[in-house]
């Protein structure tokens, strides 16, 4: 066992989760702690749990959905090598027009391969290859019979590197995807899913910039804006973009984080109405 395992496990016993970097189970790149936010996949893989609860007219990056509704994600990953991790996610809809004809129930399964490629802790930054998408039949009656997968480069910068005299600015921190979707049919368009996030630390602003003085469960919150974005590039919706801009927060705490992001969609295509969304998710620690 490493110094590094043996240093986690008895975090996980003391409860000390997010006080030490060597604490962290993920997402981490030196000083930085990348939180996992709901709409945008970070690049990190890794043992986890998570749930989704909310309402939304936009719902990932495959939804045709036009109306709002209420939605329930429970999902999961377990990293089977270091850096190598798989994840499945399913997705209820009441109601869920991705359905034929539209009715209440479960979409197909969403799934992420991830291979962490680099992860360098003095510019605070990570690059992962992977690959996400649907598997069709594994939803209600009604779902698409056919697979979608999408190779996905994901990534994450901190600018905790940025000089002295820009240091309100080093808790600063952008996380996305860059994917090229297609599908099992031929027929279906192709697309390009191109999120993004932007994100403020106030925990690494207390930590490793400047003393606050506010305190929990202040000095315990990452501000986020999500950004799931997609553009159609081939079939009738050539050059059509759809997505949202989702404000919110992550609060960062000793066995969990706890997430609540609004869902605004950025034109008539991608849905009419606000939203939002709540997330509770678990990290469940590395493998042995």
């Amino acid at each position: 066992m490493t110094i590094k395992k043996i240093t986690f496990k008895l975090c996980q016993i003391l409860g000390l989760v997010y006080f030490s970097n060597s604490c962290f189970a993920h997402g981490i790149a030196g000083d930085r702690y990348f939180p996992p936010t709901i709409s945008v996949e970070d690049p990190y893989a890794a043992d986890e749990a998570h749930t989704v609860v909310g309402r939304t007219p936009n719902v990932g990056f495959n939804n045709t959905n036009t109306t709002s509704g209420n939605i329930l994600r429970i999902g999961g990953g377990i990293e089977l090598a270091d850096g190598f991790g798989i994840a499945v996610d399913g997705l209820y809809m009441s109601p869920n027009s991705n359905l034929d004809p539209q009715a209440v129930g479960f979409d197909n399964l969403y799934y992420a391969v991830k291979k962490e490629i680099t992860i360098n802790d003095v510019h605070e930054y990570a690059i992962t290859l992977g690959l996400t998408g649907q598997i069709g039949g594994t939803g209600g009656v009604g779902n698409p019979s056919y697979t979608r997968y999408t190779p996905t480069v994901f990534y994450a910068k901190g600018f905790g590197d940025l000089p002295p005299s820009m240091k309100l600015l080093k808790p600063a921190a952008i996380t996305g995807v860059l994917g090229y979707q297609i599908s099992t049919d031929q027929n279906q368009p192709k697309a390009f899913n191109w999120g993004f996030t932007l994100q403020y630390s106030f925990l690494y602003l207390d930590k490793h910039v400047m003393r606050t003085g506010w305190g929990e469960p202040w000095n315990s919150v990452v501000a986020v804006v999500e950004f799931p974005m997609q553009t159609c590039i081939t079939g009738l919706c050539n050059g059509q973009v759809t997505g949202s801009i989702n404000p919110g927060f992550v609060w960062v705490g000793p066995y969990f984080n706890l997430s609540a992001t609004a869902v605004l969609p950025i034109n008539s295509q991608s849905g009419s109405g606000a939203g939002v969304l709540f997330q509770i998710h678990k990290f469940l620690g590395k493998k042995e």
